[in-house]
């Protein structure tokens, strides 16, 4: 005899939603019918945002809980839209990468994903119709943390993670942004004051979640982690042997691995070429507490720019190849693609496959909204 699926009982539908960790399957799960919908919990994963204290330069450490103004630091969600199974093997059918983050209100806002202001861009951003994530072959990329733009009065969060252990309290690690003094790392636990970690490192360029801990690099490399238990810090890689290192760091999570990916501006232009930056990629080595240059993605793409750091693949893109960093950088040094296997960088521009990742929208995706 055959299961009616949409008559399970309304406690094992409940359980079940409650171990659903991406917001998408959950959106997914409660659109199967009414009595699923009925049955579960909303959200168990909100998207709340975390009040970030707004600090003056120059920053000082014994001032940090007395600070009254606050900022609202909401989640945002990365997502690759695919284009149907039959169409993804049709050369100029691509799919679309968009970034959904919620207003003050709580509703769900579309916008470009590598800027937090349309006046940042040379392109419009302006989708008219609704995304029903139901309907579409959507892959959940990454969630993060982002900061709106501040007045130049304050020092900006450059970069917040949150996490989150089971039975714990939330675990809050953030840097600042600020050409007057070194970037210092805050350290916010459950609903504990702010506090400074000194001297950890010189000059903290990125933090990151991997394997539910945060992670944090400095500019010659040094990277430390941080137990949820108890707070006490490990050392997870020394500092690069020559102790150099570029201005420019993102600590990407690729396929159970935890890469770096460090930036040399040789050149501040707005006219990209092959001279005007250096990337390179290294691949944390856990055992040996050191960071190993890559030369191969395999058919990894990298996507980095404006505190945002996350990796797909090539399939997923529906491009031929991978083995690729996306840099994204519209205030200095353009947009621009570096091949690893080449060892060569290009304008982003000359790539038509990444470059229409972002915008406009693809054609069967207007035809798909306006048809439903």
């Amino acid at each position: 005899m055959a299961v009616n699926w949409s008559e399970l009982p309304k406690d094992l539908l409940n359980l079940i939603s409650k171990h659903i960790d991406s917001e998408l399957d959950l959106i997914r799960f409660r659109s199967v019918c009414s009595n699923w919908r009925s049955s579960s919990i909303p959200n168990h994963h909100p998207n709340s945002t975390i009040e970030f204290p707004l600090f003056k330069a120059p920053f000082l450490s014994d001032s940090i809980n007395n600070i009254t103004s606050f900022c609202k630091l909401p989640k945002h969600s990365f997502f690759l839209i695919k284009p149907p199974l039959e169409q993804q093997q049709q050369t100029l059918v691509q799919p679309w990468l968009v970034r959904i983050t919620q207003t003050s209100s709580g509703k769900n806002k579309l916008i470009h994903p590598f800027l937090s202001h349309q006046y940042q861009s040379p392109y419009p951003f302006h989708f008219p119709h609704a995304l029903d994530f139901s309907k579409l072959s959507v892959c959940h990329l990454v969630t993060l943390i982002n900061a709106e733009p501040l007045s130049h009065d304050y020092m900006e969060p450059e970069k917040v993670v949150s996490v989150t252990c089971q039975g714990k309290k939330p675990i809050v690690l953030a840097t600042l942004h600020s050409i007057f003094t070194p970037v210092p790392l805050l350290l916010k636990c459950g609903d504990d004051n702010w506090k400074v970690i000194p001297d950890i490192l010189t000059f903290s360029l990125d933090v990151c979640l991997f394997k539910g801990k945060p992670y944090v690099v400095d500019k010659v490399g040094r990277t430390i982690t941080f137990e949820p238990d108890d707070l006490t810090v490990q050392l997870v890689a020394e500092p690069f042997v020559d102790g150099a290192g570029g201005r420019v760091k993102f600590l990407v999570e690729n396929e159970g691995d935890l890469l770096l990916v460090d930036i040399y501006e040789i050149c501040l232009s707005y006219y990209l070429d092959e001279d005007a930056l250096r990337i390179y990629v290294f691949r944390l080595d856990e055992k040996e507490k050191k960071w190993v240059s890559l030369t191969s993605l395999g058919d990894r793409v990298l996507f980095l720019g404006n505190g945002c750091s996350f990796s797909a693949s090539a399939s997923d893109l529906c491009v031929a190849k991978g083995n690729c960093v996306i840099f994204i950088d519209y205030m200095k040094s353009g947009n621009c693609v570096f091949h690893l296997d080449q060892d060569r960088l290009s304008p982003l521009s000359d790539y038509p496959e990444y470059f229409n990742l972002f915008w406009p929208p693809p054609e069967w995706i207007v035809k798909s909204c306006i048809s439903s």
